[in-house]
């Protein structure tokens, strides 16, 4: 229950990251909308426009699921991209490493409690 917890709160916090980016980006073409009534656990995000067509971003935390859609100017809309991220969720890390990894920082934390 505990890695479960710290889990979803890790998602939760890269989630609201990703919002703040969004929302203090100097750019007109960003809009952050949210889940109203009984979608309370769907949100999208409305990306930057690149060239003639513009991300929209659909989560639903409910099912695990992240979805992508393009709005093309001109009037297209469809679906680009879905994934559910249940067993994403579970890898301690996957792809390229920025900084430490968790190894050195399991390494680095247990130094500091020896102290």
């Amino acid at each position: 229950m505990h890695k479960i917890f710290s889990t979803n709160t890790l998602f939760l916090l890269l989630i609201v990251l990703l919002i703040a980016v969004l929302l203090f980006k100097n750019t007109t073409n960003c809009v952050v909308a949210q889940g109203e009534g009984n979608a309370q656990h769907v949100f999208g995000i409305v990306g930057e426009r690149q060239g003639n067509k513009q991300p929209f971003y659909l989560v639903d935390t409910v099912e695990q699921t992240i979805m992508v859609y393009e709005y093309f100017q001109g009037g297209g809309f469809g679906l680009v991209a879905t994934r559910n991220y249940q067993f994403d969720k579970k890898l301690q890390q996957y792809g390229r490493i920025y900084g430490l990894s968790i190894e050195n920082v399991k390494a680095e934390l247990s130094k500091g409690q020896t102290k």
